[in-house]
Parts: C-alpha cells; sequence; structure tokens
C-alpha cells in the first residue's frame, strides 16, 4: 500500500550545492528498508488513532456516532439524488444558511460525493458514515505521506544509500504525523466538522505529492492528477483547496519563465489549468448555493437570527468573521510555547484548562480550549523550522528548491487561522500538509549532514527524534481523551474512574480537584470535579465557556454528568402486557415541580408506540414514538436534574425524550397503575439500582 512511487528524471536547472548521487546498485535495499519503515509507522500509530476514533472510554464501535451532526453530508447527497443541493428547512438546525428561501450546507460536496455510492443502495447506514471516512481519509494521509516523503528524499540525495537509522527516522516520523498530530482529536469526535478536515489533510497531502512530481517531471498523468486532487480539496475544505490552486498559478509562471527548462515551457498552461478549473468548479458550487463566487454570508446562517451574541460579534468586526484584529490572539493561541497543561493527575497531559485569552477587548465568535502548535506537536514543528530554512536557504540542496511552491500554500492555509475569529483545537489540522512536507525535508537534511558520522552520534539523533515524537503521541492523546462536549455521561464516567484509579496509586492528587456545594457554579475550569449533596449528582467541568449562549450557561452545558443518585435518577420497569389494547393510554411516573412525566401507549398494527412526554406550564414536551412488541419489558431511566434543569428518559440505553424545565425539585414519584384495558404496568425500582459509588468514594 505504501510502496513508494518510481524515480523521477529530475527537474532541468541543477542548484548550486548538490552532490553526486550515488548509483541505485549501491543500496539496493534502500526502498524496501523505507517501505517497511513506513509501514510500520503507520501500524504503530494506527493505535492510538483506531481507539480514539473507535473506542474512547466505551466498547469500540467502527460506526460510532456523535450526537450532533453526523448527516450533514448524508443530507447533501440524498438532495444531489434528486438534482438539487438544499435541503429540507430545518434539517440541520443552526447550522443551515438561507438563501432564495431554501437551506443549505456551507460544507464540501466531496464528502457527500463519495457517499453517494453507499447510499445509492441503502438507507441503514444514514448518518452513520463519518467514522469509517475518518478512517478513509487517515488511511489515504498514510499513503500520500509516504509517498511525499520518499519523493522528497529523491528530490535531495536522489539514490544515496539509506541505512537502517534513517529508515527508521521516516518511520517515526510516520508515526509523528498519523498519530502525534491533531489527528487524534478529529478521530474522538466522528462528526461533520471533523471529516471535512480529515479529508482536507488527506486531499492536500496528496497534492502536495502529485504537484512536487510535476515540478521534478511534468507529464499529462501527473498534472491530471493534481488537477484532480485540488478539485477535490476545493469541494471540501477552501483553505487548504485554495492554497494548492495558488501552488499551481505560482508553478505556472515558474514554467512559463522557462525556470524549469526550456523544454519544459510549454506545461505552464496544463499546470494553470490543473488549479483555475478546480477553482472555477468550486465557485460555480458556491454560488449555486449562496448566490455568489467566493464565501457565504454569516447573517444568512440560522445561528447568526437565533444568537444575539453572534450578531454582537459581527457588529463589533465590520459584520465579518476575519480581520487583522484577531492575530494577536490567534497568534498566541495556536503558537506559545506552553501550550499544554501538564499536571500530576491522568491524563498528566491535555489541554490548557481555560479558552485563550482574547486580547485587547477583541471579540471573538467562539474561543474553546486549543493546545499551540509548538507544544502540542513538538516534533513536527521542530522539523519543519529546519526544514523551512533548509528550503529557502540562498543555496539549496539538491532539487529541494522544489518544495518552496507548496511549502508556501501550506503556510498560507494554516495561516488563514490567524485572521478568524474561532479558535478551536481541530483547527490546527489545516497545518499538517505544510508540517508533513517541512518535516520530510527537514529528515532528508538531518541525514545528509549524519553522512560519514559516527554510530553514536547517528543513533543519539535518532533517540531524540523518537521521544519527541513519543511525548507527541502522549499529548494529543491526552488532549483527544479528555471529555468533550460529544462525550456521554458512559464515556465521562470511565475517564473520571481512570482518573481516579491512577489517583489512588499516585498519592490522590485528585482530591484536590473536588468541591461540594448546593448548586453547580456558572464555570470552572477543565476537570473540576462537582459534588451535589449526598452524591445526588457528581459533575466534571469541560472548561468550555458557554456564557455567549444564554441556554447552555443555563443548563451548565460546561459541567458533565458524571454520576447521579437516586435524588436526580430513577428507574422504572415498564411492561407491555400481550393482551392489553389501547387507542392511547398515558401513565405519570413522576412530577418535578410542576411539571408531570408519563409514559404514553398507543396500539399501532399488532405493536405499541411507546413514548414520554413532559407536561408542565410552559405546554406539552414530547419525545420519540418508539415500537414495542406486546410481551415485553424495558429499563426506563427518567433523569431529574435541578442543578442543569434537564429531563430526560432514556429507554433501554438510548435517550428518547429531553427537555429544559424552569422547576426542578421537588420530585414525587407517582403511585403506579393502569386501567384493566391498559397495556402498561410501570414498576418503580429505583431503590434496587446501585448509588453512585464512584462519587462516595471521591468524598470520603
Amino acid at each position: 500500500m505504501l510502496t513508494p512511487p518510481p524515480d523521477g528524471d529530475g527537474a532541468a536547472g541543477a542548484p548550486e550545492d548538490t552532490a553526486p548521487a550515488e548509483s541505485p546498485a549501491d543500496d539496493p535495499s534502500a526502498r524496501r528498508r523505507f517501505t517497511v519503515a513506513a509501514v510500520v509507522g503507520s501500524a504503530v500509530a494506527a493505535i492510538p488513532f483506531l481507539w480514539t476514533l473507535w473506542s474512547p472510554w466505551q466498547s469500540p464501535d467502527a460506526l460510532r456516532t456523535t450526537a450532533y451532526e453526523n448527516n450533514f453530508y448524508d443530507l447533501q447527497a440524498r438532495a444531489m439524488f434528486h438534482g438539487h443541493l438544499w435541503l429540507a428547512n430545518g434539517a440541520i438546525g443552526i447550522e443551515g444558511f438561507v438563501h432564495g428561501g431554501r437551506q443549505y450546507t456551507y460544507f464540501g460536496l466531496f464528502p457527500s460525493l463519495v457517499r453517494m455510492p453507499i447510499l445509492a443502495v441503502t438507507h441503514s447506514l444514514d448518518g452513520k458514515l463519518t467514522a469509517p471516512f475518518v478512517l478513509v481519509a487517515w488511511v489515504l494521509t498514510a499513503l500520500f505521506a509516504s509517498l511525499l516523503l520518499w519523493r522528497v528524499r529523491f528530490l535531495i540525495r536522489g539514490q544515496a544509500a539509506m541505512g537502517r537509522a534513517e529508515a527508521t527516522t521516516f518511520g517515526v516520523l510516520m508515526v509523528a504525523i498519523l498519530g502525534g498530530s491533531t489527528f487524534l482529536f478529529v478521530a474522538v469526535t466522528p462528526y461533520v466538522f471533523a471529516e471535512d478536515l480529515a479529508w482536507s489533510v488527506a486531499l492536500t497531502v496528496g497534492a502536495f505529492f502529485t504537484l512536487i512530481g510535476v515540478l521534478e517531471r511534468p507529464t499529462w498523468g501527473r498534472i491530471v492528477a493534481s488537477g484532480l486532487l485540488i478539485l477535490a480539496a476545493n469541494l471540501d475544505r477552501v483553505t487548504t483547496g485554495w492554497a494548492c490552486v495558488l501552488a499551481t498559478v505560482l508553478m505556472a509562471v515558474w514554467f512559463r519563465l522557462g525556470r524549469g527548462g526550456a523544454e519544459h515551457r510549454k506545461w505552464w498552461l496544463p499546470v494553470l489549468g490543473a488549479g483555475l478549473i478546480p477553482l472555477v468548479i468550486g465557485c460555480a458550487v458556491n454560488y449555486a448555493k449562496f448566490g455568489v463566487p467566493f464565501g457565504v454570508s454569516n447573517f444568512d446562517q440560522v445561528w447568526t437570527h437565533v444568537n444575539a451574541y453572534r450578531r454582537k460579534f459581527l457588529a463589533a468586526n465590520h459584520d465579518s468573521e476575519y480581520g487583522t484584529t484577531f492575530i494577536p490572539s490567534t497568534l498566541l493561541a495556536y503558537l506559545r510555547p506552553n501550550g499544554l497543561r501538564i499536571s500530576s493527575v491522568f491524563p498528566f497531559i491535555t489541554l490548557p484548562s481555560t479558552p485563550p485569552k482574547a486580547l485587547a477587548g477583541v471579540l471573538f465568535d467562539r474561543r474553546y480550549r486549543t493546545a499551540s502548535l509548538p507544544s502540542s506537536m513538538s516534533l513536527l514543528f521542530l522539523l519543519s523550522c529546519w526544514g523551512l530554512i533548509t528550503a529557502f536557504r540562498p543555496r539549496p540542496v539538491g532539487k529541494v528548491a522544489l518544495t518552496r511552491f507548496l511549502l508556501l500554500a501550506g503556510l498560507i492555509a494554516g495561516a488563514a487561522l490567524f485572521i478568524w475569529g474561532y479558535i478551536a483545537p481541530r483547527y490546527l489540522a489545516d497545518f499538517i500538509p505544510l508540517l508533513t512536507l517541512a518535516s520530510g525535508v527537514a529528515v532528508v537534511d538531518i541525514w545528509r549532514r549524519l553522512d560519514g558520522r559516527g554510530r553514536s552520534t547517528r543513533v543519539g539523533v535518532l533517540a531524540v527524534i523518537t521521544v519527541l515524537a513519543v511525548f507527541s503521541v502522549v499529548a494529543n492523546l491526552g488532549i483527544a481523551i479528555t471529555p468533550n462536549e460529544e462525550f456521554n455521561s458512559a464515556q465521562v464516567l470511565r475517564y473520571v474512574e481512570t482518573q481516579k484509579a491512577f489517583s489512588d496509586l499516585t498519592g490522590h492528587p485528585l482530591n484536590s480537584r473536588v468541591t461540594r456545594g448546593a448548586s453547580l457554579p456558572a464555570y470552572a475550569p477543565a476537570d473540576q470535579l462537582y459534588v451535589i449533596g449526598r452524591c445526588d449528582g457528581l459533575y466534571i467541568s469541560n472548561g468550555e465557556d458557554y456564557s455567549t449562549v444564554t441556554d447552555q450557561q443555563y443548563t451548565r452545558t460546561t459541567w458533565m454528568t458524571v454520576e447521579l443518585g437516586h435524588a436526580f435518577q430513577h428507574t422504572f420497569r415498564i411492561a407491555v402486557d400481550p393482551t392489553g389494547s389501547t387507542a392511547g393510554e398515558v401513565v405519570p411516573l413522576l412530577t418535578t415541580g410542576p411539571n408531570t412525566l408519563s409514559a404514553r401507549a398507543k396500539s399501532v398494527s399488532g405493536e405499541v408506540e411507546l413514548s414520554f412526554g413532559l407536561q408542565g406550564p410552559t405546554g406539552f414536551t414530547g419525545g420519540l414514538a418508539t415500537a414495542v412488541r406486546p410481551g415485553t419489558s424495558h429499563t426506563v431511566v427518567a433523569v431529574t436534574d435541578p442543578v442543569k434543569h434537564l429531563v430526560q428518559v432514556t429507554m433501554d440505553g438510548t435517550v428518547v425524550m429531553a427537555a429544559t424545565v424552569a422547576h426542578g425539585q421537588p420530585v414525587v414519584v407517582a403511585p403506579q397503575s393502569a386501567g384493566s384495558d391498559g397495556v402498561l404496568t410501570v414498576t418503580d425500582v429505583t431503590a434496587s439500582t446501585p448509588q453512585p459509588t464512584l462519587c462516595q468514594s471521591l468524598i470520603k
């Protein structure tokens, strides 16, 4: 899978500082060694990647979904089956953009296009394809990155011999790219935002590989391959897509001026087309959606209409999400050297405990807790600095100067983050194509300089690189497995249990993070634990600031539920009578303040539709109706959490109703009864369920 490409002929115009390449016969095992190292490195990186993608604190699930935003690309693909791009109004909620009375998603077409062959034959995978396609994008990144690294080595060193230590370094570099980078954070939340970035990395690294091939030796095959990858990138994410377009424009000028050799001057127009045709197609799609060739108006988004802070943010920034006023804050967030939190509590290395600061009072759309590039991807960052100096030095080594156009494109793609009024850790993925190419240049140059050095020096360099790679993997794994707003309570519980287990072995440092009280504060730094009452509820802070969203602050979204006691969580056993029938039976389960939570049953075609609803002063809130067979029984868990103002019903492990209420306690379980012809028998089994033992162990 990772076999490097055939060696090219090289571009015309030899650089000033080039050493004669060794004959291929000097080291016939070089290609094999590199391939083995790349495959082994990818396999090692797959261990943390697959764990974060499939099973962070829960049973492995290759089709794992998150609570929200899993189906955007599927909905867009279904729309394209019907010959249009608009979605049903309200289908994607606040993320929708309204144009011409119809709603669209601003996410690209490419991830929808690759779904269409699957969705054409089944509906069973709708909303479940994000995790599989994130994995596909990761595998493609592994393939393209290995091909790119081999091509870079050939540009700089030709057929020079490759020893085992050098080959091992390339394997370690593959581990850092695939398992010691933001890719892990992208994988841990498999929703539309993650897939967008995963494809962006894969397609851009692939485009870099083919474009360097064009610079080395232009052919129609390489140009067409470049054009297709650039088109796919433009139909996925514009920051990296447009960067690839810019690279081809610069390359076309380079060919036109004869810098690639007089015999290659004719290729300038095909190269230009490989960039401009994808750009035009991308603009046409954007125009079809939003009536403009570039960008989209934030005032067309549903979220802008429902959130007052979003409107305030846009008004303060000249009605734009972009501007130079954001640069001081974003530079500090993404490039500060201390952009990680190291503590004595598991996972020991993770994101900073609070969101980055907005300097000089500048308003940001959103600021999430974010690690910096130098601290979280230390090896790739340091190697990239070396690689950039190597590529842009006045007397370039070998043909390394051919990488300059792509390095500039990668820099521009990443630098776009600095002018955006939104800070989030996942966006560091925009730097991965640059880091991959620049790090490859650095590794080749390092081993060129190590030629003739003693074994101890070479082993020492390999050891330093390996240690930095291990640190990057540990740091990004710690970032990925720390609870974020997409984690469910079961995941959060296992995370805190693991923290407690490590804490018990290391002097109980977790105890300093436990606070007790009667109500949850609006905010606390990440990983702070809060106990309500006598373990009525145990919560952990995710450290995110929701002060700009009134509803989320009211429901204390910062605090994630770890465990609930019997005062806040009630368990019922509901049996469906095989002989009963009803046109609409209603059985009260409990009352919480002025609200009554009831089970509702209705016979339909030999089955029973079972649903749950909350009746209160603000009206009726109903949940999903679930078809159940007569003669079955079901476990129903009703959460009445007054500190988060939440009423939630879970049936057999699936959430079927959730509502925010203004009143919580007191909670009274209703006497359970049903008419003689009723189909539901309800039994309160709360007393027989376990108490929150983790919470109790924390307050001893």
